[in-house]
Formats: C-alpha cells, sequence, structure tokens
C-alpha cells in the first residue's frame, strides 16, 4: 500500500494526470466526461444478443454454456470507455480500475441485479478470470481482480481466488469464433474449491467478445460441482 502511493505520487509527478475525454488536469475522469459513459439499460444474451431477461443468457445459448447470466454494465463503442480500458489493461494505471468498477456497481445497482438474483455475501462469492502467470508478471496486475476487488469491498463478497491458468494462451484479439474458442480450451485449473462448493459464483472479466473465455471457466466450475454461475463484465466489444 505505502510503495503503491509512492509510485503513484511519482507518476503522478512525472505524467500529470488529465481525464481522458477532455483533459481536464487532476483525474483520469471528470464528472461531465463520466456522465458521457451511460450505463446499459436494454438487457441481452451477450451470446446471441437478443433481447433477454436481466441479461439472462438465452434458451437457445444454454446449451452451449453453464452461465446463467452475462451482465454487460457499459457500451464498448464509448471512445472514453475504451481508452480508460486501454489504459488500464496496456499502459498498466492501476488506478482507472476503481473508475470502472464504480461503474460496474452502478448497473448492478440501478436494477438491483444482486437482489433480484438473490446473491447475497453470505451465498456467493466473486471469481475473476486468471491471467497466466507469465502475463501477471510482466503486467504486474491482472486487470480483473482490480476489478473484482471493488465490487467485494462495496457488495461485501467475499473474492476468492478459485481459479488458475495453466496455459500461457495467445491473445483472444484478432481470433475468429471458433479459434477464440479452441485457444482456451483446457486453459484453466481450479484451486483448493471444497469450502465453497455451495456457493453462487460472479465470474468477472473486463470485456467479454464471443464469451469464450468465460464459458471456458464456467465449464471447469461446473464440472467441479458449482451449479449457479453468473458473468460479469464492463462491456463487450463486438465479434
Amino acid at each position: 500500500m505505502v510503495w503503491q502511493r509512492i509510485k503513484n505520487f511519482i507518476l503522478d509527478l512525472i505524467f500529470p494526470k488529465e481525464c481522458f475525454g477532455c483533459g481536464y488536469e487532476g483525474v483520469y475522469l471528470c464528472k461531465n466526461c463520466q456522465a458521457k459513459i451511460e450505463i446499459n439499460s436494454i438487457f441481452k444474451c451477450a451470446l446471441c444478443h437478443q433481447e433477454s431477461n436481466l441479461g439472462q443468457v438465452c434458451n437457445h445459448c444454454q446449451k452451449d454454456t453453464f452461465l446463467k447470466t452475462i451482465w454487460v454494465a457499459t457500451d464498448y463503442n464509448n471512445k472514453i470507455l475504451q481508452c480508460l480500458i486501454h489504459n488500464l489493461k496496456f499502459q498498466y494505471i492501476e488506478e482507472i480500475s476503481s473508475i470502472l468498477g464504480n461503474l460496474v456497481i452502478k448497473y448492478l445497482n440501478n436494477f438491483e441485479i444482486f437482489k433480484k438474483f438473490e446473491i447475497t455475501s453470505e451465498n456467493s462469492i466473486i471469481v475473476t478470470v486468471p491471467l497466466h502467470k507469465k502475463k501477471l508478471l510482466k503486467r504486474g496486475f491482472n486487470q480483473s481482480d482490480l476489478l473484482a476487488q471493488e465490487i467485494s469491498n462495496y457488495f461485501k463478497i467475499p473474492f476468492v481466488n478459485l481459479i488458475s491458468r495453466q496455459k500461457n494462451t495467445q491473445t483472444q484479439i484478432g481470433l475468429d469464433r471458433q479459434a477464440r474458442q479452441k485457444n482456451v480450451q483446457d486453459a484453466f485449473i481450479l484451486n483448493n474449491y471444497n469450502s465453497y462448493k455451495n456457493k453462487k459464483i460472479i465470474l468477472i472479466d473486463d470485456v467479454v467478445t464471443t464469451g469464450s473465455t468465460l464459458k471456458e471457466c464456467a465449464k471447469i466450475l461446473q464440472k467441479n460441482g458449482f451449479e449457479e454461475i453468473y458473468g460479469l463484465v464492463i462491456a463487450q466489444r463486438e465479434d
């Protein structure tokens, strides 16, 4: 914590913060530009894009996944949002995770999603899509972990490192739907999970495209006895 504050202080001196939307100094996202990022109000099945009730995976797509939902908080086409996500993942500005986390929390609260799905701090845990240890060492953090921690702190739902990535897969960017699925096949394993067997799972990633990675994580979770698995992401990028 102390080292992080020192690092942030030094970075702020060398590279002063500016709003990614308008250039206003002192913050990465000013209030005016934050208001330009709309929370999604139309719910769709993230796998086929048909409208669905509260983001639930539709009956047709349920044949291909163990996910009950994939909740998508915002619209990826928003240029400010894209800039925030890019700078978190590729410029390693960890502080942006709290901004993105707050957008997801606003989405969940606006529609009382956890309440409607009876998700509580007692019956649920938060889990993330993991990075391979080589990529984690290079980046220094998993952006999904940072996002998950924000949500965990707010809703008091435990965040558990339940899944590990055993294959250092290539990036999904640029791959078609079939190649994406093959790329992540058998990429994940579960850590010690016996004490969480009866918990609902909120599975968090930063961005979803085809859903291949979330589906593969859900498959390994279901195979080991977890029955209620809910996906949650900041945004969905076009396939």
